[in-house]
């Protein structure tokens, strides 16, 4: 009983998304549409920086809280 329970709620979702999929029209969405919308700098700390995380949201992995200017472990990648 618990087996066909399960496959039936299986058989009930795939339909749903096959029906959401299919009444949906899906656009593409550039990154730059992102960027206005959000109005965020692409990259926040110093980009030269061999442990800059190259995200909007965290700086780096070893001085997340930053200045880079400051930093001891600034390692130029170029």
């Amino acid at each position: 009983m618990g087996f066909w329970l399960i496959e039936s709620s299986k058989r009930r979702l795939q339909g749903r998304l096959g029906r959401i999929r299919a009444s949906r029209r899906y656009d593409t969405l550039l990154v730059s549409d992102l960027t206005l919308v959000t109005e965020k700098p692409a990259y926040i700390g110093d980009i030269s920086c061999r442990f800059n995380a190259l995200s909007p949201h965290l700086r780096c992995a070893i001085n997340p809280d930053g200045p880079c200017e400051t930093c001891r472990y600034y390692d130029r990648k170029y």
